[in-house]
């Protein structure tokens, strides 16, 4: 099933975000009444295929893995048509400089408008999110040397306020690659007080191939010891724990997170605990043995078959943040969700140029299909989210000065104007190839880095 949900969700994100930004190309193009050969979502062999009135075909490939508008004047060679077929149709090249750029622009220009246009859903629908929280400090962590604690919670990340857990990755994420101090402001558990504190990073993970920021900075988000899954006929379940029922305690030892309650058993190999918990506003004892295992190392640790609730609704308000904006306020939450992520990564490809960023971090299609699925699995909400961001991976891409892309093209008009006149075949001929060659490099490294992931 997790394989079906993986292969449907990464079909469904790239289909859409790759056929709006053709769709843009598509619609900028009818606008100036350029003739539209061919819009084509896909490669290789047509799974449907149908013509509009003006002539254009409307097809979808196999392989889900791109697809592309041509205009005619483009590879007229391959296009079979007479010249009669054509002669009072107006080409791609018969186009002004001018028309030619907002016809090219308008692909990447969409991918950023539905982006826009789902975090404006986003927001009108409204959200909760897990507040920035510490379920777990790791030991010698950056994190633990600026103070931070279980139970802290992080306001702010070099002078910019947060709170969700996901900015505290999404405004470290900002730093990877840097040298420098970064400062950073949270709460104490049980106090008003914001502490604010500093940390020197050198090269911060600019070699590492790192999707999980705040991991290495330290920290996990606060998870409650709320259960929400039962192992059958584990000791948890012999002893008549319940979904939802909230862990308070194991053996008079409070427990206040999941990762506390998971540490507790795993000390407890075959021992009696009594658990402290509470169900619908009771407080109930239950005492039980858990079982005794062997990790590879030969250590033994204990469990009792239970699993945290991944329902972040069913958690305890105060560790939650709910959003809901106006019309208008949804607006600009749609713009500025878009100019932020827009922005990081921005940066995150100027680092990868200069090299202050390993380019390991360059994922392909199988570390997309892994993160679609994985967001799908989180909701509609996650998937939603995920949809955005790429989309706005694929418009930066494609602005890339790079030929054969979108940015390439946009570089070639350019020089035409500059020049005042057309350039020439041969170079547009070698600019191709070496577009080709660029762009096909870059898939196979991307390609050969979800392969390793997987290894």
């Amino acid at each position: 099933m997790d394989l079906l949900i993986t292969i449907t969700s990464f079909i469904l994100l790239i289909s859409l975000i790759v056929g709006i930004h053709e769709l843009g190309h598509f619609l900028a193009a009818r606008k100036f009444g350029i003739h539209v050969l061919n819009f084509k979502i896909g490669f290789g062999k047509e799974l449907f295929a149908t013509k509009d009135k003006n002539d254009c075909k409307f097809s979808i490939g196999i392989l889900p893995l791109g697809g592309y508008v041509q205009m005619l004047g483009e590879n007229i060679g391959t296009e079979g048509l007479s010249r009669k077929d054509y002669k009072d149709k107006k080409t791609y090249f018969d186009a002004t400089l001018n028309e030619r750029a907002i016809v090219t622009a308008a692909g990447p220009f969409a991918n950023f408008v539905l982006a826009i246009f789902i975090y404006f859903c986003i927001s009108l629908i409204g959200t909760t999110q897990l507040g920035s929280y510490i379920g777990d400090v790791s030991q010698g962590s950056l994190a633990e040397e600026a103070g931070i604690s279980s139970q802290d919670r992080v306001v702010s990340i070099d002078g910019e306020n947060l709170e969700i857990f996901s900015d505290i990755n999404l405004k470290l994420s900002k730093r990877i690659g840097d040298t420098g101090t970064l400062s950073i402001g949270f709460i104490k558990e049980g106090s008003n007080i914001i502490t604010l504190s500093k940390v020197y990073i050198e090269d911060w993970l600019s070699s590492s191939r790192q999707n999980n920021p705040s991991l290495s900075f330290g920290v996990e988000p606060l998870i409650p010891a709320l259960i929400g899954g039962i192992k059958e006929d584990g000791p948890a379940d012999k002893a008549g724990i319940l979904v939802n029922d909230l862990v308070t305690s194991i053996n008079n030892k409070n427990v206040d997170t999941w990762q506390q309650l998971s540490r507790e058993i795993k000390k407890l190999p075959g021992k009696e605990i009594t658990v402290s918990l509470i169900r619908e506003n009771r407080n109930l004892l239950i005492s039980f043995q858990t079982e005794s295992l062997k990790d590879k190392e030969g250590f033994m640790y204990g469990r009792i078959g239970v699993m945290a609730s991944n329902k972040i609704n069913d958690w305890p308000e105060h560790l939650l943040v709910t959003k809901e904006e106006s019309a208008l306020g949804a607006v600009k939450h749609g713009f500025t969700e878009t100019y932020k992520f827009t922005s990081l990564i921005v940066d995150s490809i100027g680092k990868m140029i200069s090299g202050s960023v390993s380019a390991d971090n360059i994922g392909g299609p199988i570390q997309i299909s892994v993160l679609a699925g994985s967001a799908a699995k989180a909701g509609l909400l996650s998937f939603l989210s995920m949809i955005a961001i790429l989309s706005i991976n694929l418009g930066l891409l494609n602005l890339l000065p790079i030929p054969l892309l979108d940015g390439g093209q946009l570089l070639i008009i350019a020089i035409e104007k500059l020049k005042g006149s057309p350039v020439s075949d041969k170079f547009l001929e070698y600019s191709l190839r070496m577009g080709v060659l660029l762009v096909a490099g870059i898939m196979i490294f991307a390609f050969v880095n979800d392969i390793v992931r997987l290894i």
